[in-house]
């Protein structure tokens, strides 16, 4: 039975690892960027500031922390540039290329020509299992890209929309 789990763990590790998408790419669009923003929160770091969220003081920590508690990582670049068209489609091509079927699936494509903007959020399952979100934001002066890796659990994201800055996304149930 032990070697059974240990089997288990060590064949679910990379499984999470292909949800982690390769950004590396994206670094040289630093230099023409006005602002840059790289976050870089692994497996480590997420358990370390999920001790730091009490499970009795307030339903909205106790969220958060179980929310957060079986995360792999969160990482985030976002490009803002002073000009138009700092980056192009060949700079995020690489990155888009990681997101196809059928380990991830398209769940949200927002294009707009009035506000020249383009979303999309993919997710990676195994059966019920969402082990990746990714979003890339692309707008003429701004790149925006997240990846967050590890089991999501779609009720607990959903009772958190519209507050710490998550949007209100109707994600099935309404938050509380």
């Amino acid at each position: 039975m032990i070697f059974a789990l240990l089997i288990w763990i060590v064949a679910a590790r990379p499984a999470f690892a292909q949800a982690q998408l390769k950004m590396d790419n994206l670094d040289r669009l630093a230099s023409a960027a006005a602002e840059v923003v790289n976050v870089t929160i692994d497996e480590q770091l997420l358990q370390l500031a999920s001790k730091f969220l009490s499970a009795t003081r307030s339903a909205d920590e106790r969220d958060i922390k179980e929310l957060v508690r079986d995360l792999k990582g969160v990482y985030v670049k976002r490009f803002e540039f002073d000009r138009d068209n700092g980056y192009t489609q060949s700079d995020i091509d690489p990155l888009l290329k990681q997101l196809h079927a059928p380990a991830w699936a398209r769940i949200v494509g927002v294009t707009s020509t009035r506000e020249l903007k383009n979303i999309e959020v993919f997710m990676m399952t195994e059966g019920s299992l969402i082990k990746g979100i990714a979003v890339v934001a692309a707008q003429p002066r701004e790149l925006t890209v997240v990846n967050v890796v590890g089991p999501i659990d779609i009720d607990k994201l959903s009772r958190l929309q519209g507050q710490f800055g998550i949007p209100q996304l109707d994600l099935g149930s309404k938050p509380k």
